[in-house]
């Protein structure tokens, strides 16, 4: 395990192996590095350096309620990337992962990025009049409210497997995730709008969609399609949840591949 200190005095935990082109993995609100388990071994034994980072605030990474924004989020980011002189990298987000490598493009531009992977995330959470294809039953009028509840109901369909489990269970007891701290950053997430944002970039993107994601009020992928970029790919994964890397880690490491391989 390696760390960075952020030019705010913040410590984050990542993890680094193998060697070949550059994939940074990113987890969501919550989670931890080691959520790409799977990944990580792959792809580093296939040819692919392979980054893994905690967010502030989570996993081994400093715990603070410092600069917790999105917009942070993604600067944490870029001194990644700058303090170990990646270039061409290809980023991977898992839900809040996918909205920090959006507000990442929207701050610093796609000149160092070759592709871009977002793992079921929409664009846009809160639904609204035009907008019906973000997180179920969450409006302008109650995110509020409903914020510290989503995470609570199940969001896999599948089990997760033992040897991932006792991973992230034992990593979590040592380095738990304070619910308080991280507040203000699950609200902030909630109010982002990524849609323009993800028409314009420019590099190859893939959409991966669990088709039994319990999150979502409509398919907010019909919105990720190539009539609106021609860059744009997606991809589903049968009876995967929220978390399709774990859920069918096969599968999803082979369509990831073909991504990589074919664009």
């Amino acid at each position: 395990m390696s760390y960075i200190v952020t030019n705010d005095h913040v410590r984050l935990s990542y993890s680094d192996v193998g060697d070949g082109p550059t994939m940074i993995f990113l987890p969501g609100y919550s989670d931890i590095k080691e959520t790409w388990y799977f990944q990580s071994k792959y792809f580093s034994e296939n040819g692919y350096r392979i980054i893994c980072l905690d967010w502030r605030s989570h996993g081994c990474s400093s715990h603070t309620a410092k600069n917790m924004k999105i917009m942070r989020l993604a600067g944490d980011l870029h001194e990644l990337i700058t303090t170990l002189k990646l270039e061409n990298v290809i980023l991977i987000g898992h839900s809040m992962g996918a909205s920090v490598i959006w507000a990442y493009v929207t701050i610093f531009g796609q000149t160092n990025v070759s592709k871009i992977i977002t793992v079921d995330e929409s664009p846009k959470l809160i639904n609204d009049v035009g907008w019906q294809a973000g997180i179920k039953n969450l409006n302008w009028d109650n995110f509020i409210e409903l914020a510290p509840l989503i995470l609570q109901q199940p969001l896999t369909e599948q089990q997760m497997p033992a040897t991932l489990k006792n991973i992230r269970n034992r990593l979590k007891t040592d380095h738990p995730f304070d619910a308080d701290l991280g507040y203000g950053l699950l609200l902030d997430h909630m109010k982002q709008d990524w849609r323009t944002t993800v028409i314009n970039i420019t590099v190859p993107q893939l959409f991966v969609v669990g088709d039994k994601s319990p999150l979502w009020a409509g398919d907010y992928s019909n919105y990720c399609e190539k009539k609106n970029n021609i860059n744009i790919f997606k991809t589903l994964i049968k009876n995967t949840g929220h978390f399709p890397q774990i859920e069918d880690a096969e599968r999803f490491n082979s369509e990831i591949n073909f991504f990589l391989k074919n664009t």
